[in-house]
């Protein structure tokens, strides 16, 4: 199975990941649709947004890419223009619909059924995710769906401890603290029980799981979202 990315999915990803920047650069710097003010959006505040997006999106998309692809299926991240103007739109409003775009997880060059018998697969058939989803105690399913909030959360901690032992300063410290913060948002925005968003496959394949790691990400990401002193605190 190939597993390099190509040259238009390599696009779409730097499309989602530009959008994404300046999606969380608007809610850090406080511009809203009603009071349209620039004047806080910096440079530094693009650095700061393009770090936690660019470790947390970008990594989290190709965890679910590359762990659909280690069970044999496609996998290719493509964005959504709806996604990307409702990624936008939400952030002027004050809140954050981060949706630009999904891993699209398509039936395997060759699938084996109860018979034995293989046949080849469609590999341009982007619903078969849905179905294949929609089942639930298939292990593959689960791990899947679950890599790219796992990764997030990960990542959240790989920056804690980067700021615990004191290697960062400055602006890379800053980027540092706010890449927890979008981290643990993007984690528990994605597991969230609901439509095609990562928790309802998780809830799907095994409700257990889903209680177990799920409800503690949402837990932080509330936490990061309306109270993010008290994670800093720990700093």
């Amino acid at each position: 199975m190939n597993s390099r990315i190509g040259t238009s999915e390599l696009i779409e990803l730097l499309i989602a990941f530009v959008v994404l920047t300046v999606a969380f650069s608007f809610m850090f710097a406080g511009v809203r649709i009603f009071n349209p003010s620039f004047d806080n959006l910096t440079a530094e505040i693009f650095f700061i947004a393009a770090v936690g997006v660019g470790s947390g999106f970008l990594l989290h998309e190709l965890a679910h890419k590359f762990t659909a692809m280690r069970y044999g299926y496609y996998a290719e991240f493509k964005t959504s223009p709806n996604g990307l103007l409702l990624t936008i739109g939400s952030a002027l409003f004050g809140f954050l619909f981060a949706a630009p775009g999904a891993v699209y997880i398509s039936r395997p060059m060759y699938e084996s059924y109860g018979s034995g018998t293989e046949i080849a697969g469609n590999p341009n058939d982007d619903q078969y995710w849905d179905n294949l989803a929609s089942r639930r105690g298939d292990d593959k399913d689960l791990k899947i769906s679950i890599a790219g909030p796992v990764t997030n959360v990960l990542l959240a901690a790989l920056f804690f401890v980067l700021i615990k032992i004191g290697i960062l300063s400055g602006l890379i410290l800053t980027a540092a603290a706010y890449g927890i913060i979008i981290n643990l948002i993007l984690a528990a925005f994605n597991m969230i029980p609901f439509g095609p968003l990562d928790g309802a496959k998780v809830f799907r394949s095994s409700p257990m799981i889903w209680a177990l790691a799920g409800l503690p990400m949402i837990l932080l990401g509330l936490v990061a979202i309306f109270a993010p002193g008290l994670l800093l605190m720990f700093l």
